[in-house]
């Protein structure tokens, strides 16, 4: 019974790892979330034009960035851009840090430069994680102030942060759209490490199952 219990939450974790991203609550982003597309620079498969989409005002004093992560542990970046589709130049607005643990993390005083207010343009949020990097985009109309602070901006019980540096993540900073025609080779060697782990972990949990099997048939 024990050995079941344990091949179970084996099998739990490892599809966790093959298939978990981060979603992200505040502010709301744009286009359709797809998990298998996240991994796409520079808005996790959404091509961003800031003339097609509907803004949200973020308030420059401090306003809320809040996601949720599936995997163990993460780093962060939080990054700006008034391009209208969001190609290079971004600036970083949060010092680049670590999340340790699974679930919600709200940082509820993430600040902008005051030269922005009045300007549209695109909030990034990337993490750099066990499969590679993934992206999400926020379409923002910067104004003056602070925001009220929603009642779901909560931390898991679990989540810890602390600051670190990552010159992988600070390189995304200039980091350009792709064009259509070379589109998926920035993100070859990242896409390629999360198939091949997908498969490992696949591989893996087909491995205990047919343990388990032979051992309820015993």
């Amino acid at each position: 019974m024990y050995l079941m219990s344990f091949i179970a939450t084996v099998m739990l974790l490892f599809t966790s790892i093959a298939n978990g991203h981060f979603t992200v609550e505040h502010p709301p982003t744009i286009g359709q979330f797809n998990d298998e597309t996240e991994g796409d620079h520079p808005c996790g498969g959404y091509s961003p034009d800031i003339t097609q989409v509907s803004t949200t005002d973020f308030h420059v004093d401090g306003d809320v960035i809040a996601t949720t992560l599936t995997h163990p542990e993460s780093t962060w970046l939080y990054r700006i851009n008034i391009d209208p589709t969001a190609q290079g130049n971004w600036t970083q607005v949060w010092p680049i840090f670590q999340q340790s643990g699974q679930g919600k993390f709200c940082n509820p005083r993430v600040t902008i430069p005051r030269e922005f207010v009045g300007k549209k343009g695109f909030l990034g949020i990337v993490s750099h994680a066990v499969d590679g990097f993934l992206y999400q985009c926020s379409a923002v109309n910067f104004v003056k102030g602070t925001a009220t602070t929603p009642s779901d901006c909560t931390n898991g019980s679990s989540v810890t942060t602390s600051w670190i540096s990552d010159d992988q993540l600070t390189a995304k900073l200039n980091e350009s759209t792709p064009s259509s025609s070379k589109q998926h080779t920035p993100n070859f060697a990242i896409s390629s490490k999360r198939e091949a782990f997908q498969g490992f972990g696949g591989m893996l949990t087909i491995g205990l199952m047919v343990i388990l099997g032979v051992m309820l048939t015993v």
